[in-house]
């Protein structure tokens, strides 16, 4: 076993690709930093480029990382990266408030949201598929929990102040105007939650890729060398192939510019000096991590010592690594929106992200040593 690790961790710590990838996340968002901070960069670029990437980008990567040959063992395996997900999500939910107890009520719900949710989409998953190129189903996978979470309960906690009035109500002492308030704020839940071009696109490639375990399916032919689902669309018609390659190729870059211009948005020097918002930053780029790698651990030791599913070693570091991203941007919208520390949580965002970069090499060499027990494949 020790060998295998010290060779795991050799190959990983020589590659050239893995450092280029980090190096190139590092200067990249760096560079977004300068760029904004020299004013060469309009600060309401970072919305349009976040668009972009959202609407876009993140939405095909999503698509592309499905349209993929499918195997039983596959399947297993990314199932149980959901139910890790939501194991995860809801233990966060409930823990993280704990490691702010003492701290008055907006702030300790402000700073337990950031804690339990990162930027899994929008700085997570740029970067794990840039170190690691077969992590894109995982990714998706680990993401749909996420996205139920933070656009259910972190939403409800957040905006606690404006439901109070209501909540305390009975339906019948509710005025018209409460009621017709209500049902907006459910009806935008749901909307945020399922109306969305990620989890679209991830529901939709999802389905494609199960899909072509039913037997019989695979029954086009292509170029006589192998047949294929009907749902295959790329092999279908090629171009779409192309198309969905180049677009999904804008995503990286231009998450990484944004996030730099991300980072220029906090106070970067006055967050430093805060010794609450170093507190939660370890909260979140070391212990947050540290929850989800001992849970896939868990269940990766039960898949291997029952023989019924296997977790990838790239899975794992693809779910650490996630972890380990800066606060969500939608936790701090929810703070500015609705009036709950919102300094706090973006400079927490600024420290974090800055720090998460330092520590992202970290996650990377304790994931491959990790990676190299023998419950992984």
């Amino acid at each position: 076993m020790y060998t295998a690790i010290t060779d795991a961790l050799t190959k990983t710590l020589v590659s050239w690709k893995m450092w280029s990838a980090i190096i190139a996340t590092i200067v990249v968002i760096f560079l977004g930093y300068l760029l904004a901070y020299k004013k060469i960069f309009k600060q309401e670029w970072e919305k349009v480029m976040i668009k972009i990437v959202m609407v876009v980008g993140l939405p095909t990567l999503a698509l592309k990382g499905f349209l993929s040959d499918a195997s039983v063992d596959g399947v297993k395996s990314e199932l149980v990266v959901l139910l890790i997900g939501f194991l995860f999500y809801a233990i966060m939910m409930f823990v993280s408030k704990y490691f702010f107890y003492k701290y008055e009520k907006d702030i300790q719900d402000t700073l337990a949201m950031c804690v339990a949710l990162a930027s899994t989409t929008f700085f997570g998953i740029p970067i794990v598929t840039a170190i690691y190129s077969d992590s894109q189903n995982t990714a998706n996978m680990f993401n749909i929990p996420y996205r139920i979470f933070l656009y259910s309960f972190a939403f409800i906690i957040m905006s606690k102040k404006t439901l109070s009035k209501t909540v305390k109500k009975t339906k019948a002492q509710l005025s018209e105007e409460e009621i017709i308030e209500a049902k907006k704020i459910k009806k935008q839940t749901l909307k945020n939650i399922f109306v969305n071009p990620i989890l679209i696109a991830t529901f939709l490639g999802f389905i494609i890729w199960v899909t072509q375990l039913i037997p019989g399916i695979q029954c086009v032919d292509y170029d006589g060398s192998k047949k294929f689902s009907p749902l295959r669309f790329d092999l279908l018609f090629p171009p779409i192939d192309k198309i969905l390659t180049t677009l999904q190729a804008i995503c990286t870059p231009l998450a990484w510019l944004a996030i730099g211009m991300t980072m220029n948005k906090g106070n970067l020097k006055a967050a430093m000096k805060d010794k609450t918002l170093w507190y939660a930053s370890f909260l979140k780029i070391i212990i947050a991590p540290t929850i989800i790698l001992l849970l896939v651990i868990g269940f990766a030791s039960i898949g291997h010592y029952t023989n019924s599913y296997s977790i990838k070693v790239t899975s794992l570091a693809a779910m650490v690594i996630m972890t380990a991203a800066p606060p969500a941007n939608v936790v701090v919208a929810y703070a500015i929106s609705y009036n709950k520390a919102p300094m706090i949580a973006s400079n927490l965002t600024t420290l974090s992200t800055f720090l998460s970069i330092i520590t992202l090499p970290l996650w990377v060499i304790v994931t491959t040593a990790i990676g190299a027990l023998p419950m992984f494949s």
